[in-house]
């Protein structure tokens, strides 16, 4: 053992303190310290202003984002506001037009209604006006006739025969059905073959401006009147005739043509077989007014005739007729 062995460890270590002791290298080898790497000046300040660069940029671009949804968000609110506004608009545009329409409708309406008041007023006071008038002239005329027939007539005449100076037709044929004669006291006009009339003529008489009036029963068939201004042997005349159902009808018959003048129908005549009526007519110039039991029913002008014979006249228009008259009477005017 040397002598080194033999000191003991801590007086070795007392030894190896006194006296320098050769480095030893360590096991494993410490990792070397790193320098700290800088970079040159220049670089330094392009990466700066590359990061601020990159800091700005995406500042910016969080900015531009932000703005552009901000504005996004405006402009959809904007949007929303103004499609919002528009639908107001256009409802309201619609409330309105609908509502002058509405307006105007019943303007117009109001304003048909009021025209149509207005006519039917007018027209209701028109035709209150012509019934007025209508009924005045009626009246007027009645009062006429009866002017005109309270004196003592011109002619009157039973036509219970033919005894007096009139010299009414008396002609009947063989069978006794058709043509005109006296019969129990009273004068009969016949009439057998449809589609045809027949005339009776109180051939001594004449008169130009009158009144004629003669009562009339309708005992079989449907029409029966009186004749007036004739001229027997020309076969011209005026005729004012009735049937059962009311009708009346003025004709002018001139050489075998009949020309209606006036035709209806009167609530004046009674209607039906067996009915006595009285007709009357007031010839004055070319203007003829015309009666039924003493109302008044139409006017009616013709110049043709001016004066001539009076009579009576049967239609057979539907199977034979017999009327019976009495009590012609004529007063001049």
């Amino acid at each position: 053992m040397s002598k080194e062995d033999s000191v003991p460890p801590h007086e070795q270590t007392t030894l190896h303190d006194n006296f320098p002791q050769p480095a030893r290298a360590a096991w494993p080898p410490l990792p070397r310290p790193r320098r700290h790497q800088t970079f040159p000046g220049g670089a330094g300040i392009v990466l700066i202003t590359l990061a601020l660069v990159l800091i700005l940029s995406g500042l910016g671009f969080i900015v531009f984002t932000a703005s552009t949804q901000y504005n996004k968000a405006l402009n959809t609110e904007a949007t929303t506001e103004a499609l919002s506004t528009a639908r107001a608009n256009a409802t309201a545009t619609r409330l309105a037009l609908t509502q002058q329409a509405t307006n105007q409708a019943l303007a117009t309406q109001q304003a048909n209604i009021y025209a149509t008041a207005t006519a039917l007023t007018g027209s209701t006071a028109t035709a209150q006006a012509n019934s007025d008038t209508a009924t005045a002239t009626a009246n007027s005329l009645q009062n006429l006739l009866n002017q005109d027939t309270s004196g003592t007539p011109t002619l009157n005449d039973a036509l219970s025969d033919n005894l007096g100076n009139h010299q009414w037709d008396e002609i009947i044929n063989p069978e006794g059905n058709t043509g005109c004669q006296f019969n129990n006291g009273v004068y009969h006009a016949l009439e057998a073959l449809r589609g045809f009339l027949q005339p009776c003529f109180a051939e001594g008489s004449n008169v130009s401006n009158f009144v004629y009036q003669i009562t009339m029963t309708i005992d079989q068939g449907n029409q029966g009147g009186i004749i007036f201004r004739a001229n027997s042997a020309k076969g011209r005349y005026y005729l004012f005739r009735i049937g059962v159902d009311g009708s009346y009808t003025l004709e002018r018959y001139n050489n075998n043509q009949l020309t209606t003048l006036s035709s209806g129908f009167s609530p004046a005549i009674a209607t039906g077989t067996g009915q006595s009526n009285t007709l009357s007519v007031m010839a004055d110039k070319s203007t003829f007014y015309l009666f039924a039991n003493q109302s008044y029913i139409t006017t009616a002008h013709d110049s043709t005739f001016t004066s001539g014979q009076i009579g009576v006249v049967v239609f057979d228009f539907t199977f034979p007729t017999d009327v019976e008259f009495s009590n012609a009477q004529v007063w001049v005017l």
